[in-house]
This record gives C-alpha cells, sequence and structure tokens, in this order.
C-alpha cells in the first residue's frame, strides 16, 4: 500500500504543469503578439512561451550544446585535447572508488 501511494504521489509531480496568467495586457502589445503568432504559425499561449524562453535565454539544453562547442573550440585553440579525460571515464574512475 505505502508503494501505491508513493507512485501516486510520483504521478501527480510529473502531471502538474505550471502556468502563468497576464492581466491587465496592454492592447499594443496583445496585438504585436497575436500579430507574432500568426507569422510563426502558432498559439498566442505557444507564441509566449517561445518570447518568454527566448527572453529568459532559450532551450536549456541548446545553451548547454553551445556552450561545450565552445569549450571545445578553446581547447583546440590552447592545442590541448577537449574534455582530457573524458567524462565518461572520470564517471568511471568515480564508480570504481
Amino acid at each position: 500500500m505505502q508503494i501505491a501511494r508513493r507512485l501516486h504521489a510520483v504521478a501527480l509531480r510529473v502531471l502538474v504543469v505550471a502556468t502563468l496568467q497576464v492581466r491587465d495586457l496592454p492592447d499594443p502589445l496583445h496585438q504585436q503578439l497575436q500579430l507574432r503568432a500568426r507569422r510563426h504559425h502558432r498559439s498566442l499561449s505557444q507564441q509566449a512561451l517561445s518570447d518568454l524562453q527566448n527572453a529568459c535565454g532559450g532551450d536549456a539544453r541548446e545553451r548547454r550544446r553551445q556552450a561545450l562547442v565552445e569549450l571545445r573550440a578553446l581547447a583546440e585553440q590552447q592545442g590541448r585535447r577537449p574534455f582530457d579525460p573524458a567524462p565518461e571515464q572520470l564517471i568511471r574512475q568515480d564508480r570504481s572508488r
């Protein structure tokens, strides 16, 4: 029974999605958002989410990927091998301790 409660609690956490309600949105801003949504073939909500994500630095996975690209380029400029030792090797060493 206790396992079922834990699974239920985990399932509830997974299903919860954050929401944001914007009040008193100025008409010109609403019109701009609608226009951008139409141009990108998105709903108003999808466009607002996209704009918020871009304003906050974009997709986190893309930022990490770009950071790795920049680190590799920096290592090559300095004549070093990037990620030496490899992250996988460091993890294996850590696990074997």
